[in-house]
């Protein structure tokens, strides 16, 4: 691992934070087109999150910089999305609130372990699912903002069960790290 800022992955997880402005435009514009087009822009940045990782292992280029900005690309751009879509009536209130909240706790948990000197660890599996279900969720709110195919109840479940099980193993983590 290196100390490399800029880098081709960190660029790709720069990118990622840069995108929801044309998404959150295109979603706050009215058009019902619009949101084909923010659904588009939300699958590249769903692509650019796997390219990272994979650009980043292919050309030696993990940074301590990407370990932080990668996982921020993730929350900003899916709690920037939860919340104009709950602002427009399409995803419930307690859901944003799970996220955002979810994602602060996390967030709030890795600044004190910095604070304290401890080595940051890596996203888990579950975080990495739970990012995947939540995406997939937000991603068919937009597309389908009224749920006439009957698909968002069901991902809204699974993502209630991955923030509660995630945020369960990372709680599980943060304690074994302040206690040792």
């Amino acid at each position: 691992m290196n100390d490399r800022i800029w880098t081709l992955s960190n660029g790709l997880s720069l990118l990622r934070i840069l995108l929801v402005v044309p998404v959150a435009f295109l979603l706050f514009s009215g058009n019902p087109d619009s949101r084909l087009y923010a659904a588009v822009l939300i699958a590249v940045g769903a692509f650019t999150d796997f390219l990272d990782g994979l650009v980043a292992r292919l050309k030696d280029q993990v940074t301590t910089f990407g370990m932080i900005i990668d996982p921020i690309a993730d929350k900003v751009g899916i709690g920037a999305v939860a919340i104009i879509l709950t602002v427009q009536g399409t995803l419930p209130v307690w859901f944003t609130a799970a996220v955002v909240g979810r994602d602060l706790a996390i967030l709030a948990a890795a600044a004190h372990l910095s604070r304290k000197g401890a080595v940051l660890p890596q996203s888990n599996q579950a975080g990495k699912w739970t990012a995947g279900v939540l995406g997939l969720t937000v991603f068919a709110a937009v597309l389908d903002p009224t749920d006439s195919g009957g698909i968002l109840f069901p991902l809204l479940v699974a993502s209630a069960a991955m923030i509660v099980l995630s945020f369960a193993l990372y709680a599980k983590r943060f304690f074994t790290l302040t206690t040792s």
